[in-house]
């Protein structure tokens, strides 16, 4: 196969720290390359070096067999390099069609933009991505959750029709069946000669589509392997790791308590309805179902985040009423969102700071902060994680997997008895993965309420000690871990799709 792009030998260098150590790739035409590391391995660094966000130190880069360098993203796409960031580049005021279609806008005879045209054609590409139904060409993206923000990244690198795409996490925020809609367009696109380099956490997805994978540990290429080196996902985590990894899972630990959580009939006019759950002492309570289902609007409103318009939060027994989400973080509730970046952490203040925000007037004496008392009880809960960076740090510049971090220690020194996770391992590492699940079970047994709100469905099931499934707004659907099974579980995710007579792919 032909190079398309090739980087030999590439150094980057920041203060005080080595990213990329001599670092060697090719992307093909025609092959998926896959990518893979823990946080922090180099993996964002070769992306942004690829993408002409930033320069190498040292090293070549060739783009059909020509030196070339990357001043700016321009020359990246030039080039013809398309990337999609894990982290959306977005253009919140304007339309769906408007973000799809930027950089390729067209234009009538006299050179002026038609909006028609660019409504029509991103309508077409999201019905590619069979999702036309779930994303309104003409709605405001920042109207819309961050799966779907994935889903106009991705329709708006087709549209460009790329030789060279490069996709950082493309699936994290997507269901399971979103992914497999994604990864067969991968796969037309290999077999048109497109070159992909596939970066992902969900080692299966990688194992299943890649033609080869090259393992980043420690800013250092530690292997590229073949398809059919490929023998077990279990290779490629002690390659990532330097280490054989002990069970994903931890086993669960039996519920002794009574419920300490109830939501009863909660409602929100044309978003959710008529919700209603709960969860006792010790328990993890899953949260399944499709994009779009309400999962993680019914999760802002407990949180008072944003409103509701019926319905009751009930804690120890008692009525909760809560407006905003110092509210509910006074009634000892904790919500760790699903977009960590805009709504978790303050990305331009220190570790330090992020881990205490939740906490901060256990760590004051007549209103003066004690420093030295927030870095000690920072630092504690951050070597509990397995922090690996330096607190002192502005959150912004921290891998994903860190970051997510940050934003679960805060809630731990919290010490809140309801926490609610969204997508808690959206975009980390398998390691990382593993330290949230157990971290999850650990505040189960010391009693508190847990629940999980994710795409991933083996997630959930492996997790979870109960789950609720919903659809279309409303709980469809409730399994004890007992009962699990995919295929019911499935079949209530798409219950109101297919009462409503909609194909369950296009719906998501």
């Amino acid at each position: 196969m032909t190079a398309a792009i090739e980087l030999h030998d590439i150094v980057k260098d920041y203060p005080g720290v080595r990213a990329l150590d001599d670092v060697s790739l090719d992307l093909r035409a025609g092959e998926v390359h896959g990518l893979i590391g823990e946080n922090g391995a180099g993996k964002s660094t070769l992306i942004r070096i690829l993408s002409g966000g930033t320069g190498p130190t040292r090293g070549r880069i060739l783009a059909g067999g020509r030196p070339v360098s990357f001043h700016s993203p321009v020359d990246a796409r030039r080039c013809g390099i398309s990337t999609i960031f894990q982290e959306l580049t977005m253009v919140p005021g304007m339309s769906v069609a408007e973000n799809v279609m930027l950089g390729s806008e067209p234009a009538l005879a006299w050179g002026l933009y038609s909006r028609r045209r660019a409504e029509r054609a991103a309508g077409a590409m999201l019905k590619k991505l069979s999702l036309a139904a779930a994303i309104d060409p003409q709605a405001p993206v920042e109207t819309l959750s961050i799966a779907q923000r994935q889903i106009v990244e991705i329709a708006r690198s087709l549209v460009r029709a790329s030789p060279v795409i490069v996709l950082d996490e493309p699936t994290a925020a997507l269901s399971d069946k979103e992914a497999d809609v994604l990864l067969q367009i991968l796969r037309t696109l290999r077999d048109q000669g497109t070159a992909i380099l596939f970066v992902s956490h969900r080692l299966d997805e990688v194992r299943g589509l890649a033609d080869r994978v090259t393992v980043l540990r420690g800013g250092r290429r530690v292997a590229t392997l073949q398809r059919d080196e490929i023998t077990a996902t279990s290779k490629l985590i002690e390659l990532m790791v330097g280490r054989p990894l002990e069970q994903l899972f931890p086993p669960l630990a039996p519920v002794r308590g009574g419920t300490v959580f109830a939501v009863d009939r909660l409602s929100r006019r044309g978003v959710f309805h008529e919700v209603s759950f709960s969860v006792r002492s010790g328990e993890v309570l899953g949260v399944a179902g499709l994009i779009g289902a309400g999962r993680t609007e019914v999760m802002r409103s407990i949180f008072g985040a944003d409103p509701f318009d019926g319905g009751a939060v009930f804690k120890d027994g008692r009525k909760l009423r809560i407006r905003s989400p110092a509210d509910a973080i006074a009634a000892g509730i904790a919500y760790l969102p699903e977009d960590r970046k805009g709504q978790g952490l303050i990305l331009t203040r220190s570790g330090y700071e992020n881990l205490t925000l939740a906490s901060l007037k256990a760590y004051c004496r007549w209103g003066l902060v004690s420093w030295p008392r927030v870095r000690s009880a920072a630092t504690e809960v951050a070597s509990q994680l397995q922090f690996r960076g330096r607190l002192e740090e502005p959150a912004r510049i921290l891998s994903g997997g860190n970051q997510q971090k940050l934003v679960v220690g805060k809630w731990v020194l919290s010490e809140a008895q309801v926490l609610i996770f969204d997508e808690p391992t959206r975009g980390i590492d398998v390691g990382a993965k593993a330290e949230v699940y157990r971290l999850v079970h650990r505040l189960a047994a010391d009693g508190a309420a847990v629940v999980v709100v994710s795409s991933e469905l083996p997630e959930l099931l492996h997790l979870c000690h109960r789950m609720i499934v919903m659809s279309g707004g409303r709980v469809q659907a409730e399994f004890d871990a007992a009962e699990f099974d995919e295929r019911p579980i499935l079949a209530a995710a798409f219950a109101a799709h297919v009462r409503s007579g909609k194909h369950a792919e296009v719906v998501q």
